[in-house]
């Protein structure tokens, strides 16, 4: 504890002096005296000079780690504080009264910090407020990234990140509309060519019987196609069976999803377009009845878009963009309790995924590409030595040929959106008026109108020109 001596006096006044400031930038502010305690919010590494107008003997620190007191005269004291904290002084006459009661409160200081947020922050409202060891922001601030960044610069005057608070208020938060063109092609190319033959030799010792079936090992059984079947019928009773089996397939798949999803700034959004299959979790048995209970979880396939925009100033959107496209499959399938036959199948999923982060701004578009996928698989089957002649060999060799590409791109754009009026959005069901019994009767009509409402009371060259709207088929 410190002693200081001093004399009652009728009256102080307190000089609070920041580091680096001259005695013009001093503020001299009035405390009455007596035993009730009185508030002083004092920075870290700052000092308040009390001027008494009579000595004083004793001054009391109980907690000099915080705060500690200075004599400099008879008639000033001057308290310092060191540490964040809180602390009471007790300013003492010779009779041992209480000339003054102080609880002095020691907080981190934000002048420094303040300062370097008016300087790199021109213009923002953003205020620092001690508290103890941490620090409070508060104002209004317009948009996410601007709070971001004066949280940034205040972690830089602390000793820990979670001692920066915020608390300030976005003046609105933006919406960001993003639009995705998912697209996947899918080709496809089988071929077979196979002889069958099945020969019977009579004229041979006892007899023999020759035959030779395409397997179409790659792509199963004969798909479909052309069946060419030469049969020779000696009067000696050889017989000569051939059949020539041809089949060729090209095919193209299309998947296209347009998914257009609206999100607040900084909040996560999804879409999916598919379904979900079951998959056993688990399986529990009842002791007393003997039932099997199976838990089952559903997981989910198909076209599925998230995202999550963060706005940034002058209209720049951070995007967070996850897209996936999956299909069941066999490939890979799990078979539970038997065989494909009679057990419970669990379909595997073939998947295309792409998850980035991006900057663009609003309006800007970006693809994601070079989902490539390309399967090729052939087989021949022949007859051992006369299949490897030169011509007469194509006659006992059969061909499987089975080729798959798939090709995927996405296209991404993101826009600052606000919302609009009701009248200027329109549904697939505005202005479709279903045909009567006697329409759909006689003239096979499924609609009688379709159009948007408002275009015939629109006034002249204001509606849409061309083909537009839905079509339904």
């Amino acid at each position: 504890m410190k002693r200081l001596i001093a004399a009652a006096v009728a009256g102080l006044a307190v000089v609070v002096a920041a580091p680096g400031l001259g005695a013009a930038a001093q503020t001299r502010a009035a405390v009455s005296m007596g035993s009730q305690s009185q508030l002083i919010n004092l920075p870290r590494g700052s000092s308040m000079a009390i001027d008494l107008p009579a000595d004083a003997r004793d001054v009391i620190v109980p907690n000099p780690a915080v705060a500690e007191a200075m004599l400099h005269s008879p008639r000033r004291i001057t308290v310092i504080g060191l540490a964040p904290g809180e602390t009471d002084a007790v300013v003492l006459d010779n009779a041992g009264r209480t000339i003054l009661s102080l609880r002095i409160r020691v907080d981190a200081g934000v002048s420094a910090l303040q300062d370097t947020l008016d300087r790199v922050m021109p213009g923002s409202r953003v205020r620092a407020e001690a508290v103890n060891d941490s620090v409070i922001l508060t104002g209004l601030v317009s948009s996410p990234g601007e709070a971001d960044r004066a949280s940034q610069v205040a972690r830089a005057f602390v000793s820990a990140p979670e001692k920066i608070i915020n608390m300030m208020t976005i003046e609105g938060s933006d919406q960001v509309m993003v639009k995705a063109r998912i697209v996947e092609v899918q080709r496809t190319a089988i071929k077979q060519l196979g002889l069958d033959v099945d020969a019977v030799l009579s004229s041979v010792g006892d007899g023999l019987s020759f035959s030779q079936n395409a397997t179409f090992a790659v792509s199963g059984s004969q798909l479909g196609g052309g069946i060419l079947n030469f049969i020779d019928r000696s009067g000696d009773g050889n017989v000569l069976d051939t059949n020539l089996r041809a089949f060729e397939r090209a095919g193209l798949v299309r998947i296209l999803a347009e998914p257009n999803l609206t999100s607040v700034n900084g909040e996560n959004a999804e879409f999916l377009a598919g379904g979900e299959f079951p998959v056993p979790t688990g399986r529990s048995v009842d002791a007393t009845t003997g039932q099997v209970t199976v838990g089952i979880e559903f997981k989910p396939f198909g076209v599925r878009l998230a995202f999550r925009p963060i706005v940034l100033s002058q209209g720049r959107i951070s995007l967070q963009l996850s897209t996936e496209v999956s299909e069941l499959t066999t490939a890979g399938a799990f078979t539970l309790g038997g065989t494909a036959d009679d057990g419970l199948v669990i379909p595997a999923l073939n998947v295309r995924r792409a998850s980035n982060t991006v900057e663009l701004p609003s309006g800007g578009s970006l693809m994601i590409a070079g989902l490539l996928r390309e399967d090729t698989r052939q087989n021949i089957d022949q007859l051992p030595g006369i299949g490897d002649l030169p011509v007469l060999g194509t006659l006992f060799r059969s061909r499987d040929y089975l080729s798959g590409e798939t090709e995927l791109v996405i296209i991404v754009e993101a826009y600052i959106v606000s919302p609009t009026s009701p009248g200027r959005l329109q549904t697939p069901a505005d202005g479709l008026q279903i045909a009567n019994d006697a329409q759909t009767i006689l003239f096979g009509q499924l609609n009688q109108h379709y159009a948007p409402r408002d275009v015939a009371q629109a006034a002249p060259g204001s509606g849409w020109n061309g083909p537009v709207g839905y079509v339904i088929e």
